[in-house]
């Protein structure tokens, strides 16, 4: 089987499993790697988000919109740039963290389940090579 219909089984398990278990929370797998991101580091700009995860800028805004309507997040304008929102989590997004942690461990495990613990760590190496190389190509093509 090619690589990339590897890696596009799990991607599309991913998002199965994560709609699955953020469904109870009015969430989607959309909106999973923002929330992730901002439990990690609160005051990220919007548009910080679109790079790091290559995604549309649209498509980060209409899935902070919905994680806003939810409650979860808070939009801030940045004083100095107006262009600029800061996002942030609202205490009801603090108070999902643990929960949405809890998800991407599980999901973790999973993907780890078959692999010794002692490959853990050389799975992981190279698959961030693996995306490193991709992201650099879509890097350059987007400058050209």
């Amino acid at each position: 089987m090619p690589l990339g219909a590897m890696i596009s089984i799990i991607n599309r398990t991913h998002f199965v499993a994560l709609n699955e278990q953020l469904r109870p929370l009015g969430l989607s797998a959309g909106q999973f790697p923002i929330l992730i991101c901002l439990i990690k580091k609160q005051n990220v700009m919007q548009d910080t988000l679109a790079r790091h995860f290559h995604i549309d800028k649209g498509a980060i805004a209409r899935a902070v919109t919905k994680l806003e309507d939810a409650g979860y997040v808070k939009r801030i304008v940045d004083p100095g740039d107006r262009r600029a929102v800061r996002l942030f989590l609202t205490p009801k997004g603090e108070e999902i963290a643990p929960a949405i942690e809890q998800i991407d461990h599980e999901w973790e495990e999973l993907m780890y389940s078959r692999l010794k613990p002692e490959d853990r760590p050389q799975f992981y190496h190279l698959i961030r090579k693996i995306a490193d190389s991709c992201c650099e190509s879509l890097n350059k093509a987007e400058a050209e």
